[in-house]
């Protein structure tokens, strides 16, 4: 299924949830690891709330890559200065390499045939020593949820597999946690690690 369509439709409602909500306390501990008005990718932005506006508002360059429509035309619209672009992950291509990635509640979406393919691209787009933190599901399996109505596509390999291809792609494991609960918001698995 197509959940570019699905997010399309929920943009507006998205955008209105999402504008208060509380940002991780990971993602304000890998913002302080990252060099000052460094570079950051926000892989899956949305209309950047509120992580894209938050490390914007810490002064990093941030791009932010989404696939939805409607999602990119509202960030676009927004006051956050951040490098929107429309584009699907694999799509994306650039010559620049970045300081930080992160992908928040996105390469679930992906489609299982395709999740091995996340880490050499990852690991490519970063810098020595660059950071990726990203959530993400740690059970081999794919499945259709709703949210907001609407129905979603999501895909995971196995946490073994996820550790296999991060250590497979010159990238090394800074840490990871299973089920992380914070403020009423639940991850099933959570990871940073670092390109070597």
């Amino acid at each position: 299924m197509d959940n570019k369509v699905s997010y399309d439709k929920i943009a507006e409602q998205w955008t209105t949830v999402r504008k208060d909500m509380q940002v991780s306390k990971l993602v304000i501990d890998f913002a302080k690891q990252i060099k000052p008005n460094g570079s950051i990718l926000d892989i899956g932005c949305g209309s950047g709330l509120p992580i894209t506006k938050y490390l914007c508002d810490k002064g990093f360059a941030v791009t932010g890559i989404d696939y939805s429509d409607k999602m990119i035309e509202i960030a676009k619209k927004s006051s956050i200065p951040a490098n929107f672009i429309l584009s699907d992950f694999f799509d994306f291509t650039i010559s620049e390499k970045f300081d930080g990635i992160i992908a928040w509640d996105s390469l679930w979406h992906i489609a299982k045939s395709k999740q091995e393919s996340i880490y050499p691209k990852i690991s490519n787009l970063l810098k020595p020593n660059g950071l990726f933190l990203f959530t993400h599901g740690n059970v081999d399996n794919e499945h259709i949820d709703t949210m907001m109505g609407e129905e979603f596509y999501y895909s995971a390999l196995s946490e073994a597999e996820i550790v296999e291809n991060i250590n497979r792609n010159n990238l090394v494991m800074e840490y990871s946690y299973r089920n992380f609960t914070e403020d009423g918001s639940h991850r099933t698995y959570v990871a940073l690690t670092k390109k070597i």
